[in-house]
């Protein structure tokens, strides 16, 4: 699977549970890391719908699922151009964060002392606010209850990048991010 549209974190141990549920509402696969799951769903909100439905019908049915981040846009990356392609996703989000309060998150897996989860929210922030000042527009960076999170997973040598507002993080509590 290369295009990948939403990632799946089960509690400890229980990718196998997570899979077999998953897979009856799209396409998902084990990422190869520990309890991380790719998956490509056609329509994201009818998926997290589904499901904030069952968890509040029967929190216990769903019980192994720990965190869905819903993403809009994957590509594969070599270590020398990670930054370059990461900034060429980053233009259709400048408008969502314009005149907001926006943070950048990123969880890498995999290229652990290559690649600094902190310097590229850091340089990707930078970049945003940067972008939007030369357009005569601005943003604010800011943790406490911001209006949107810019996510960049990384699986290996792949990347996903989504934007999570904070209405969806009210409507679907799945929708974490740590």
């Amino acid at each position: 699977m290369t295009e990948w549209n939403v990632l799946v974190t089960a509690y400890w141990g229980r990718e196998k549970n997570a899979l077999r549920f998953l897979t009856r509402h799209g396409e998902f696969r084990s990422s190869g890391f520990k309890d991380v799951i790719r998956g490509h769903v056609e329509d994201k909100d009818l998926f997290l719908e589904k499901i904030e439905t069952m968890r509040q019908e029967n929190p216990r049915r769903i019980n192994f699922i720990s965190q869905i981040v819903p993403l809009e846009q994957t590509f594969h990356f070599d270590l020398s151009d990670f930054m370059d392609k990461l900034k060429h996703t980053v233009p259709p989000y400048l408008e969502k964060v314009e005149g907001k309060k926006f943070y950048v998150r990123v969880k890498r897996r995999g290229h652990k002392g290559e690649i600094s989860s902190q310097d590229i929210e850091k340089e990707i922030s930078g970049f945003i606010l940067e972008s939007l000042e030369k357009a005569g527009k601005q943003a604010h960076i800011g943790f406490d209850d911001p209006d949107a999170i810019i996510v960049v997973e990384t699986i290996a040598d792949w990347a996903g990048v989504g934007l999570v507002r904070r209405d969806m993080k009210e409507r679907y509590p799945l929708v974490r991010i740590k």
